[in-house]
């Protein structure tokens, strides 16, 4: 047998690459570039192939200023994987298949909050493919995929606007890390077009008045007393809903003024002052109250709020579907675990406390971001303002 191989000379680059073709000892016509014999007219057909493709890179390897001895022979081993072993090709460049072996790659270093977002996002896209009876590629994820997607998130599955935002932020970063891989050199993922969609989405706090009434309350199980004490100490800590159970007197320092706490989300090391409330809670259960699951928590805490009475109607509106929704509930049932963080915020910002020292607890990177999230209407906002003596100045 004899095997074909790619002798290759260009701009005084010279490299031979093996084609993955064997044919019988001296039927191959250097002249003619091509196997002699009728019986060889699919073998002559992807010879032809790999001559047409070879020279199809070398030009784009010009064009693009990278023409090396390493990239012609990386681009003839590529070609040699498209023409022969075309399966496992489109198995290297199916996206969701990509996306499976990055979460796995991922498990030993990403948080399992992460792990759980990355996967909803995974099956979201194969549920697209199934619905649309298409299977994505690298290639395929262009300005049609996103529009057909965005519709497809709106219409099919009416999900609100920050929902698609989240998928469509974790598509542009598996585009990304693909590309980083050398997998595909597809860019539509960074225009400006491909965007990540953000809604400023209405939510609640609670305000001081309310934080009292769940304060001074006594509620009639001791599951309800243990939610509502661990919301009070988040409503004075700030911390999230993760970080709960690191509430607890190990982490009281400078004696006792002050509560140091390493989150989970950011692996950020955050100093608290220690609000008496908070400490009189630590105190009482001499330690951290009992921490239950997340959902629990948020399905007990709208009890709480009912129980004392926070029931006035409150209107949120949201965009799901592609169209604006207004939603009117009584207040206590959109109440949940981040609503104490939020109120935190809001109640610390109100009581004239520096926006850069809430920022420093929240984690909030910029002042305009901050400001989206606390929830303080304009007539509030002017109200902190004439504390300052700027506001109260004489006109003499």
């Amino acid at each position: 047998m004899q095997y074909l191989y790619a002798d290759i000379t260009v701009s005084g680059i010279r490299t031979k690459c093996s084609l993955g073709i064997s044919v019988k000892e001296g039927k191959f016509n250097s002249k003619i570039q091509g196997v002699e014999g009728e019986a060889e007219c699919e073998t002559n057909i992807l010879i032809n192939n790999f001559k047409s493709l070879i020279m199809e890179m070398i030009r784009k390897l010009q064009r693009e200023g990278e023409l090396t001895r390493a990239s012609i022979s990386k681009g003839v081993k590529q070609i040699k994987q498209r023409l022969t072993d075309p399966t496992k090709v489109e198995e290297e460049t199916h996206f969701t298949s990509y996306i499976e072996k990055h979460i796995e790659r991922s498990r030993s270093i990403r948080k399992p909050a992460t792990i759980k977002q990355y996967e909803y996002g995974l099956n979201k896209l194969k549920e697209f493919e199934r619905t649309k009876r298409t299977r994505l590629t690298f290639e395929t994820i262009n300005l049609d995929f996103y529009n057909s997607f965005m519709e497809y998130c709106m219409q099919t599955l009416y999900l609100s606007t920050n929902s698609i935002g989240k998928l469509i932020k974790n598509i542009k970063m598996w585009m990304g890390t693909a590309f980083e891989e050398g997998l595909h050199e597809n860019m539509i993922y960074k225009g400006r077009k491909f965007k990540k969609p953000v809604e400023n989405a209405e939510s609640i706090y609670l305000t001081e008045d309310e934080l009292r009434r769940i304060r001074i309350s006594i509620m009639p199980t001791p599951c309800l007393e243990n939610v509502k004490d661990i919301f009070l100490l988040a409503c004075y800590t700030g911390v999230r809903s993760q970080d709960y159970h690191k509430l607890h007197h190990d982490n009281i320092i400078n004696e006792g003024t002050m509560l140091k706490v390493r989150t989970e989300k950011t692996d950020e090391e955050v100093i608290v002052p220690i609000h008496p409330i908070a400490k009189a809670i630590l105190d009482k259960y001499n330690g951290v109250p009992r921490i239950i699951s997340n959902q629990k928590f948020n399905k007990y805490i709208k009890e709480v709020c009912r129980i004392v009475g926070i029931t006035d109607l409150v209107s949120i509106k949201r965009t799901c579907g592609g169209k604006k929704i207004v939603f009117k509930k009584p207040k206590y049932e959109f109440v949940s675990s981040h609503t104490a963080r939020r109120s935190f915020s809001t109640n610390a910002y109100k009581a004239g406390v520096p926006t850069l020292a809430i920022m420093a607890i929240t984690g909030h990177r910029t002042e305009k971001v901050f400001l989206r999230y606390i929830k303080v209407t304009k007539e509030e906002h002017a109200k902190i303002m004439c504390q300052y003596g700027f506001f109260k100045g004489s006109v003499a």
